[in-house]
């Protein structure tokens, strides 16, 4: 499942890429338990990012475990906070007894310094989060996708369990992530529904504006036609019509003219839209049962049979 440009607000204090309001679109997996449900997620997401034009992206990921292997942790890291929790920010000391793990998400330099020591979380693991874990880690390698384990990456909520993950970029501003995501096994059922395994994550639309202005990347503009189907004269504009629909049944993004333009301003305007293909319907070609496709950008043009050319356009289209 995916969301997009859902209005988001922070109650905390804004800066440069956290806005108070701003959008979100993210995806969301449920009913998956193995790693590849997060090596998927990671994988679409880099995708999609490269694509846009954002360079220089790495992946950093932690494992927070699970209700069975956390409470070590927690006594371990209270342990080694002990006398210097008291130097540390005062989130930080109310954070102290009711979730220990939050401190290591701290901004404060003071109290990043304190925790830079602390013990990780991926050395108590249980067996079930540690094999997930490094499972994780080798589907991720066998795509190519950069990484590296951070154990300062946490949740503060108790349903998250297992991956956690955020897309930084290298030239970024420090602490200043372009994505949030991890598993939250616990979600669905802490909410009252079935025991269900869920992995998802979100993304801010702003931000990733702001990188691309940052980066003087111009993403290119989707498709919006692939084929505009011309039309040689005014009794060519039924045939037209109907070829064009035939394309649209065959999956193909395809347009025909409805104004009555001639033939010189029908090419204007499906260079204008974009349009990938011109498909020539009427004149001695139209007789002899066939339609002209020209590719606009070579300029070659192919002729098709009239009655197989729309299945044979949506097979090049795919």
């Amino acid at each position: 499942m995916f969301y997009l440009n859902a209005p988001i607000f922070r109650y905390e204090k804004p800066q440069a890429g956290r806005l108070r309001e701003h959008h979100q679109f993210g995806m969301e997996c449920f009913g998956g338990k193995e790693p590849t449900v997060e090596a998927e997620l990671i994988n679409g997401l880099m995708t999609l990012l490269t694509e846009l034009g954002l360079k220089n992206l790495s992946v950093h990921i932690n494992s927070i475990g699970c209700p069975n292997c956390r409470p070590t942790y927690h006594e371990k890291l209270k342990e080694y906070l002990g006398d210097r929790i008291a130097n540390m920010c005062e989130t930080c000391r109310e954070r102290f007894e009711k979730n220990p793990l939050r401190i290591l998400d701290c901004k404060e330099e003071k109290c990043k310094e304190i925790v830079k020591d602390a013990p990780a979380i991926i050395d108590c693991l249980c067996d079930e989060c540690k094999s997930h874990f490094e499972r994780l880690q080798s589907l991720l390698s066998a795509q190519g996708i950069p990484f590296q384990v951070d154990s300062r990456i946490v949740r503060g909520l108790d349903y998250y369990t297992k991956t956690v993950f955020e897309i930084i970029m290298q030239s970024g501003r420090e602490g200043l992530a372009l994505c949030g995501g991890g598993r939250y096994d616990g979600l669905v059922k802490e909410l009252g529904g079935p025991d269900t395994p869920a992995a998802g994550f979100g993304i801010g639309t702003e931000r990733i504006l702001m990188e691309l202005k940052n980066a003087q990347a111009e993403p290119a503009a989707p498709s919006v036609t692939d084929v505009y189907v011309a039309n040689l004269g005014a009794d060519m504009a039924a045939p037209a019509f109907t070829f064009c629909q035939a394309l649209r049944k065959n999956g193909v993004k395809a347009d025909c003219d409805l104004a009555g333009r001639s033939l010189k301003a029908q090419f204007k305007f499906a260079d204008k839209i974009g349009a990938k293909y011109v498909a020539l319907v009427g004149g001695d070609e139209y007789e002899r049962g066939v339609v002209k496709l020209r590719n606009m950008a070579t300029k070659e043009e192919t002729e098709l049979a009239l009655d197989t050319a729309a299945e044979e356009i949506g097979k090049l289209s795919e």
